[in-house]
């Protein structure tokens, strides 16, 4: 080929394919492209509400749990108490006593 013809055609050239990968870009990165579909929207609706409810049940969750640990702590001492009450029962017991062999 002519050098003048490369010389007026190399220039087009690389714009052409600078504009098809900036194209290219676009459509993968801002359009609906296989990079756009991998990232999470911006905005998802009800997101913050769906939030607000998921921390109101942590909080009531977390409410339940130690009102139950609460719960089991005072069955336990009462347990305690009860073992207590009952061994000092066991020992204030006379022993009955052994009838000889007559």
């Amino acid at each position: 080929m002519d050098p003048a013809v490369m010389n007026l055609i190399e220039p087009v050239v690389v714009f052409a394919t600078l504009l098809g990968m900036a194209f290219g870009v676009k459509i993968l990165v801002w359009g609906k492209g296989p990079i756009r579909r991998v990232r999470p929207p911006t905005e998802a609706p009800g997101l913050e509400q769906r939030l607000g409810s998921i921390e109101e049940r942590l909080e009531r969750t977390a409410a339940m749990i130690g009102h139950v640990a609460d719960q089991v702590a005072d069955v336990d001492e009462r347990l305690e108490f009860t073992e207590r009450m009952l061994s000092r029962q066991r020992m204030d017991e006379p022993k009955a006593l052994e009838r000889p062999d007559v």
